[in-house]
């Protein structure tokens, strides 16, 4: 088996560049579509009349709103020993947003901050705490979409989309509560089965926890809401709160899709659709789109800002060698 594995590796490492590369190709080929499509003279004119002050405003809100994603992290991580101040958290998860503007999704981030939480102490736990929060957010996300496409149905979405949105998050809100008692069915030694029974079983069994980590991530997607409708009144369009509340769940699951490179196209078609649905110029919606996006990038430059502040030392992977007793008695 061990002639094999330098195969193995090549097969994967190709994989992975295939996928990445039909990221990039999918990316290009919307914003080209997007670029032929929308007047591109609008589209400038529309960019340079973009209000600064509600820009700015959206960006502390988005900022606010990634302080509260951390604190509920925290409470997933403190859960299971890692007893750290709050603060810590939240200077973890921003330089965690830092390193994912180089990466073509939120996994390399999401690592990082979880290997500065551990220290090299049960790095596999400190991983697990986020993959919880990811996980568990995605759920309550859309739980939301769904709850807002059902308040709201005089936006008259298709009903294909609305039926496959609301079916998806019933199904994903479901399928997270019941996921300890589902993985029974798998055999004992199966991996996916133990590490939830073993690993994430903390999270599940304790239910005063559940319920304050779904009230921040509820709160937290509210911040996020809220940052759209002001966006949207920096790029110069007065939507309503409540349309807001259905388009931000649904383009946060497009650009979570693995589809492109960091959501791009995908993101300003997304708004390019649904914006369109309700008459708003095609140059302001993609607008907004990119102020989005800009946002996100600014975010991850204070989470920078942090890295530096700090030192820019990278998390440790392994603990910290023990002192010899000798040496710590001299």
């Amino acid at each position: 088996m061990v002639i094999y594995r330098p195969v193995l590796w090549r097969r994967l490492l190709r994989g992975g560049r295939a996928r990445w590369l039909l990221r990039v190709a999918v990316s290009i080929a919307i914003v080209t579509y997007i670029l032929v499509d929308v007047d591109t003279e609008d589209l400038v004119r529309t960019l340079a009349s973009v209000r600064l002050g509600p820009l700015a405003g959206a960006l502390a809100l988005y900022l606010a709103g990634q302080a509260l994603s951390a604190y509920k992290w925290s409470l997933l991580g403190r859960s299971v020993g890692y007893a750290r101040p709050v603060g810590e958290y939240m200077r973890f998860y921003f330089i965690g947003m830092f390193f994912n503007l180089f990466g073509p999704s939120t996994i390399g981030g999401d690592v990082v901050r979880a290997l500065y939480l551990a220290e090299g102490d049960r790095p596999g736990l400190a991983v697990n705490s986020v993959v919880f929060d990811r996980v568990s957010g995605l759920a309550l996300l859309m739980a939301f979409g769904a709850a807002a496409l059902i308040a709201f149905p005089q936006y008259g979405l298709p009903w294909p989309l609305t039926a496959s949105l609301v079916a998806g998050g019933l199904v994903l809100v479901l399928g997270w509560w019941m996921c300890p008692r589902l993985v029974r069915l798998l055999p004992v030694g199966n991996r996916l089965r133990r590490q939830v029974e073993t690993e994430l079983g903390p999270f599940w069994r304790d239910r005063v926890l559940l319920a304050r980590v779904a009230v921040a991530s509820l709160a937290f997607h509210l911040t996020q809401v809220g940052v759209q409708y002001v966006l949207a009144r920096a790029a110069g369009v007065a939507l309503p709160f409540s349309y807001c509340l259905v388009l931000h769940p649904v383009i946060s699951v497009m650009t979570a899709v693995p589809l492109s490179v960091a959501g791009i196209g995908v993101r300003e078609g997304g708004y390019l659709y649904f914006l369109g649905r309700i008459n708003v110029d095609d140059s302001i919606a993609v607008t907004l789109g990119l102020l989005w996006f800009a946002v996100t990038v600014m975010a991850g430059l204070v989470g920078g800002a942090l890295f530096l502040a700090s030192g820019a030392a990278l998390p440790r992977v392994y603990p910290r060698p023990a002192v010899p007793a000798d040496a710590s008695a001299a």
